[in-house]
């Protein structure tokens, strides 16, 4: 089993970086966080390569554990950031020295995700009257379209997440394609089996590090 510090010499390299030592002592502190189930608060200055400093410490932790890491963040953009760049960049460096490529997943609130129930008719459309003719304002015309575009997209997705339907529409064309937890049948779904939530939430089992944000893990807690 490779040590933190062979980790983090291989990331770092990988990255074209150098040795930091205050990235190097976070590192420590988190993994020693998370080996004895402690609380630990860090503050470090810009430039310290923060990202580096826990992702490496978590995947090291998971990989001896054999349980996943939870890598929560404030935003959508951070959780973004580290699953399209960072955690990419540390699987192709560290799986030399662990033997494995670790594994890594995204899991969101349901809001973000296509509702396949509610594309099949399964819930009333919202107030708006999105494809009547006559005194339909321009507003509404847009909103149609946008349905329109979105539900052609589902047919094609394979993760149904709305940050991959680019460009975006708007939060009222989101709302007539997306439910809510309070609204979502769970089980009782007669699309369930097909559910983008349930299919993420399955992936998310058997990885290293399952990155999500801080308002679905407080909810979930």
């Amino acid at each position: 089993m490779p040590t933190l510090p062979e980790l983090m010499r291989a990331a770092v390299s990988d990255l074209g970086g150098t040795a930091r030592p205050g990235q190097e002592q976070m590192a420590q502190a988190v993994l020693d966080a998370v080996d004895t189930g402690e609380h630990l608060l860090v503050q470090a200055g810009t430039g310290t390569g923060k990202s580096l400093g826990y992702l490496v410490p978590a995947i090291l932790h998971a990989h001896r554990a054999g349980t996943p890491v939870v890598v929560a963040t404030a935003t959508l953009a951070l959780q973004g950031q580290i699953v399209d760049r960072d955690l990419p960049r540390l699987a192709g460096a560290l799986a030399p020295l662990l033997g494995r490529r670790p594994t890594y997943a995204l899991v969101k609130g349901r809001r973000n995700y296509v509702c396949l129930h509610k594309l099949e008719g399964g819930f009333p459309d919202e107030e708006e009257a999105l494809f009547d003719t006559g005194d339909v304002d321009a507003a509404a015309g847009r909103l149609g379209q946008e349905v329109v575009r979105v539900r052609e997209w589902a047919q094609e997705t394979e993760s149904g997440d709305r940050d991959e339907l680019v460009p975006g529409v708007s939060e009222r064309a989101w709302r007539q394609v997306s439910v809510s937890a309070e609204e979502c049948l769970g089980s009782r779904c007669p699309t369930a089996a097909e559910c983008f939530v349930e299919r993420a939430r399955a992936a998310a089992h058997d990885v290293d590090i399952i990155v999500t944000n801080h308002s679905f893990l407080a909810i979930d807690a």
